[in-house]
């Protein structure tokens, strides 16, 4: 008698899960991507949080200089979205505007995989690393690439997550 008692137990408990299971999947829409939020940390009108960069030429860009617009990337040069954004910024009239700093740091990457990957694809940006990733977790806990638009004032206009394509559309001054 007690088996009979447990068996319909375990019958009553799969199925109490499967009706479970097979209702939540149903909530969902089918083929629907699941979007990936992740916390930002900075805000618009945050104060720019770098000070000073030094690029993989071992030049030093002060970051907090007023008068000037900066435009951050942080990239991977392993991801296909970072890959399109830098070859997109590389052939735009951004480079050529002498009134905008543009930067692109590379989340855990070192000089010579950076300096490598640049030399290959023949990038014009300015390029620096961020190894150990301390200046990327200023801005977000995820999520590659990010543009971070700051104006004259080293205040933060925006920040977006450049996946997919158009992502210079998403550079707001």
């Amino acid at each position: 008698m007690n088996e009979y008692r447990i068996s319909n137990v375990k019958q009553l408990l799969f199925s109490a899960c499967l009706a479970i299971t097979l209702s939540a999947c149903q909530a969902m829409p089918l083929n629907q991507p699941k979007s990936v939020v992740f916390d930002e940390f900075i805000s618009t009108g945050d104060v720019l949080p770098i000070e000073n960069i030094t690029t993989i030429d071992g030049e030093i860009i002060n970051l907090q200089q007023l008068g000037k617009r900066k435009l951050v990337v942080l990239f991977a040069s392993w991801c296909s979205d970072s890959n399109r954004l830098l070859t997109a910024l590389n052939n735009s009239p951004l480079l050529n505007d002498k009134t905008i700093e543009v930067i692109a740091i590379a989340r855990e990457e070192d000089v010579e995989t950076v300096s490598n990957w640049r030399d290959k694809r023949g990038i014009k940006v300015a390029l620096a690393v961020d190894a150990d990733r301390s200046i990327y977790k200023r801005f977000a806990s995820g999520g590659i690439p990010r543009l971070i638009t700051v104006g004259e004032n080293n205040k933060i206009i925006k920040m977006n997550l450049a996946e997919g394509e158009q992502q210079l559309a998403k550079v707001i001054w």
